[in-house]
């Protein structure tokens, strides 16, 4: 058996992360009012203030030439412009925080990667676990570098374009996420790691963190 192990939920705290990003780089001017991220509908939580930025803009001259300019003692006029800059969730995610947001992570708890190790190593030849994630540009190098930090001793990567693109490959998962958890395809399986937005999806095992995997009988 062949046997996936998300990373987002299920080994890095993907939500907590942006959480606290967000407030180091983009803090709320209202107290109380930091960003919460309830689901993997990140747009929905995710969310930036518009800031004016004022700054000089040369006047534009029909009549400009420049061997005049050069011989004269006139300088260039400009004028201060008011813009909005607002920042994208794909700006944020991908380019501005790529790195501290997908490697600098913690683990969902402590010692969930050695978890995922000791699963591995209790299940010996038997079967082989997985690392899978939808990863794309600078993610990629940026969730090596949480794995490494973290211990990971997992052989096998997958990093795929799609969300549920990971069934191509393994033959159960153990995720938190809904979209994941709701396309299993038939004669595969899922075990579920619970969390307040995923509660009402049906899986074939649930536990609360990857800690309880080894005691689970499906591994035994």
């Amino acid at each position: 058996m062949i046997i996936g192990v998300s990373i987002n939920g299920t080994l890095r705290d993907f939500f907590g992360k942006i959480e606290s990003t967000h407030e180091k780089y983009f803090p709320s001017e209202e107290e109380g009012k930091e960003i919460k991220v309830l689901d993997y509908n990140l747009e929905k939580w995710v969310t930036f203030e518009k800031k004016e930025i004022i700054k000089n803009e040369v006047i534009f001259d029909p009549n400009f030439k420049e061997e005049e300019f050069i011989s004269s003692e006139k300088s260039l006029e400009v004028k201060e412009v008011t813009e909005d800059e607002e920042v994208t969730l794909q700006e944020f995610l991908y380019e501005k925080c790529c790195l501290e947001i997908f490697g600098y992570a913690n683990e969902t708890i402590d010692g969930a990667v050695q978890s995922i190790n000791d699963l591995q190593l209790h299940l010996g030849d038997k079967h082989k676990i997985i690392i899978t994630s939808r990863e794309i540009g600078r993610t990629i190098p940026s969730t090596l570098f949480f794995l490494s930090k973290t211990g990971c001793m997992i052989q096998e990567i997958k990093f795929t374009l799609g969300t549920i693109d990971c069934w191509e490959f393994v033959d159960l998962m153990i995720t938190d996420h809904p979209e994941i958890l709701n396309s299993k395809p038939e004669g595969k399986k899922t075990i579920k790691i619970e969390k307040l937005f995923n509660q009402e999806i049906n899986s074939d095992y649930t536990i609360r963190t990857v800690k309880e995997l080894i005691g689970l009988e499906i591994f035994n």
